[in-house]
C-alpha cells in the first residue's frame, strides 16, 4: 500500500478516535470540575500525576522497545504473541510487587487522599495491560481496533462516572467509574480483537533479552515522565491544591491542543516513517519527513495561536469563576504545544535512527532543567512559574534534539518558520501591551492571516490535505463500487 495513504488512513481512524476521547474526555472533565471544585479537582491533577511514576519500571521498557521493533514490519506473529505474552507477565508481577511500598508510603505522606491513590493505582495496573495491546494493534497499522476501544472506554467513562458522581461527589468515584471501564477494554480485546490471549509466559532468557534491549526506553519513560507530570507534583507541596486545579485545566487544554499533530498525526505516520526509513529508498523518507514537518509545524501553530486568544473565553466557558487564574498560565503553557509537538517529531526520528540512547541523554537534561527551574519560579510565580518553567525547558529540549537527529536541515524551510513565529511574537507583544489580547476579533483576524500566511510561503498545500482526504474518499469509493456490483 502506497505510503501515504497508509498514513491517511491511520489519520482518519486516528480522529474517529480523538474525536471521541478528547470531546468526551473535556465535557467529563468540565462536569467533575462543577462537581469536585477547585480543591477535588487539584487532588485529580495531583493523583493521576503521582501514580504514573509508579509504573515506569513496569516492563524495564521492553514494551517501548518491542514496538518499535514491531512497527517495523517483518516480525511474524507467533513471535509477536510469544514476545508480547512475556511483556505482559512481567508488567503483572513487578506492578504487584510495587503495589507494597506504594501503599506503606502514601499512608504515611499522602493519607488525605489514599484511597483515591489506591484506587488509580488498581485501574492504571489494568489499563497498561490495555496499552500493550495497543502498541501491538498500532504497530502494524490497525488503527480501527484502537479506535473503536477508546470509544468504548470512555463512553463507559461518561456514563459511570457521570451517575456516580451525582450521586455522590467525591474523588473515589471517578476513578471507580475508571476502572470498569478498564475492565470493558480487556473483555473487548481478548475476545474479540487479539490472535491471541493474554497469558502469564515465563521465559527468563527473553525476558533477560528484552530487559536489556528496553534499559534505554525505561529511563527515557523516567526522565520523560518525570519531564512531563513534576510540575504538579510539585505545585502540591510548594502552593497548595488549588494551584494544581487551576493549573491541572490549563494542562486540558493543552492535550486538546494536541489532538491533531500530537494524539492523531504523530502517532500515525511513525509506522510508516520507520518502514520507510528501513527501506532502500531514503528520499521517500526525506520527502515524507519534511512533509510531516511542515504539517505538524502549521498545525501546532495554528492551535497554539488560537488559544492564546480565545484563552479567556474558553475558561469562562468550560469553568466556574473561581478558575480566572487559569487563562494566564494557560497562554504560558500552550507555548509548550508547538515546541513538543516538534521535539516529539524528532524524537521520533532518533528512535526510527536507533539512537535512544541520545534522546535519553537528552531529556534526562531536560528534566533536571526543568526541576530545578520550579524550584526557582513556583515559590516566586505559583502556577505561572511552573508554566514557565516548562516552557523554558522544552524549548532547550527540541533545540538539542533537532541538532543530534540526522537529517539534511532545509535552511530556507526552517527561516520561513522561523519568520511567522516571529511575526506572530511581534504581533502578539504588540497587542499584550495595547491592551488588545482579548479582543477576539483582532484575534480571529491574526490566525486567519496565518492560514494565509503559512500556504503562501508553501507551509502547507493542497497535497497535505489531500492525505487526510484521500483515505475517507476511497472508502466512498469502494462502498460505490459495492452498490454497482450488486
Amino acid at each position: 500500500m502506497d505510503h501515504e495513504l497508509q498514513a491517511g488512513k491511520n489519520i482518519a481512524w486516528g480522529a474517529v478516535s480523538q474525536i471521541f476521547l478528547r470531546i468526551f474526555g473535556l465535557v467529563f472533565f468540565v462536569y467533575m470540575t462543577y462537581r469536585l471544585q477547585e480543591a477535588g479537582m487539584g487532588q485529580y491533577g495531583f493523583v493521576t500525576s503521582f501514580v504514573l511514576f509508579w509504573f515506569i519500571v513496569s516492563d524495564f521498557g521492553a514494551g517501548s522497545y518491542l514496538y518499535r521493533e514491531w512497527s517495523r514490519g517483518d516480525k511474524k506473529i507467533p513471535e509477536i504473541e510469544k514476545d508480547f505474552n512475556i511483556v505482559f507477565t512481567l508488567r503483572f508481577f513487578i506492578s504487584l510487587i510495587v503495589f507494597i511500598p506504594f501503599l506503606i508510603i502514601n499512608y504515611y505522606i499522602n493519607r488525605e487522599v489514599l484511597l483515591p491513590l489506591v484506587l488509580f493505582f488498581i485501574t492504571t495496573f489494568f489499563a497498561i495491560f490495555i496499552n500493550l495491546a495497543d502498541s501491538y494493534l498500532q504497530a502494524i497499522s490497525f488503527f480501527k481496533y484502537t479506535t473503536i476501544r477508546t470509544i468504548i472506554e470512555k463512553l463507559t467513562i461518561v456514563v459511570v462516572g457521570g451517575a456516580l458522581l451525582y450521586i455522590w461527589p467525591r474523588l473515589e468515584m471517578v476513578f471507580i467509574a475508571m476502572l470498569v471501564a478498564q475492565f470493558v477494554s480487556i473483555a473487548y480485546y481478548s475476545y474479540s480483537v487479539l490472535p491471541f490471549k493474554f497469558r502469564l509466559l515465563f521465559d527468563f532468557a527473553r525476558s533477560k533479552e528484552l530487559i536489556v534491549k528496553g534499559i534505554p526506553f525505561l529511563l527515557f519513560t523516567f526522565f520523560i515522565s518525570i519531564y512531563a507530570r513534576i510540575d504538579m507534583v510539585m505545585l502540591r507541596y510548594m502552593a497548595d491544591f488549588s494551584a494544581v486545579g487551576w493549573y491541572s485545566a490549563a494542562y486540558k487544554f493543552l492535550e486538546m491542543a494536541g489532538i491533531l499533530a500530537v494524539s492523531l498525526y504523530l502517532p500515525a505516520v511513525f509506522p510508516v516513517l520507520s518502514s520507510l526509513y528501513k527501506s532502500a529508498d531514503k528520499a521517500k523518507f526525506a520527502e515524507f519527513f519534511y512533509k510531516s514537518l511542515r504539517i505538524v509545524f502549521s498545525i501546532s501553530l495554528l492551535a497554539t495561536v488560537a488559544i492564546i486568544f480565545y484563552a479567556p473565553l474558553l475558561v469562562s466557558v468550560f469553568f466556574p469563576e473561581t478558575f480566572r487564574p487559569t487563562v494566564l498560565a494557560l497562554r504560558i503553557l500552550i507555548l509548550v504545544h508547538i515546541l513538543g509537538t516538534l521535539s516529539l517529531l524528532f524524537n521520533n526520528l532518533l528512535f526510527i535512527q536507533n539512537k535512544e540512547k541520545i534522546s535519553l541523554y537528552i531529556i534526562i537534561f531536560s528534566a533536571c532543567l526543568n526541576i530545578g527551574l520550579n524550584f526557582v519560579l513556583i515559590p516566586r510565580y505559583s502556577l505561572y512559574g511552573a508554566a514557565w518553567a516548562t516552557v523554558i525547558a522544552e524549548a532547550v529540549n527540541l533545540l538539542l534534539l533537532q541538532h543530534f537527529a540526522v537529517w539534511e536541515k532545509d535552511r530556507k524551510l526552517i527561516m520561513r518558520m522561523s519568520l511567522v513565529v516571529l511575526v506572530d511574537s511581534l504581533i502578539m507583544l504588540a497587542l499584550k501591551f495595547t491592551g488588545q489580547l482579548n479582543n477576539l476579533y483582532i484575534g480571529t483576524a491574526v490566525i486567519l492571516i496565518n492560514i494565509a500566511a503559512l500556504y503562501m510561503m508553501k507551509l502547507w498545500n493542497m497535497s497535505d490535505i489531500a492525505l487526510f482526504i484521500n483515505p475517507i474518499r476511497q472508502k466512498f469509493n469502494n462502498i460505490f463500487k459495492s452498490e454497482e456490483t450488486i
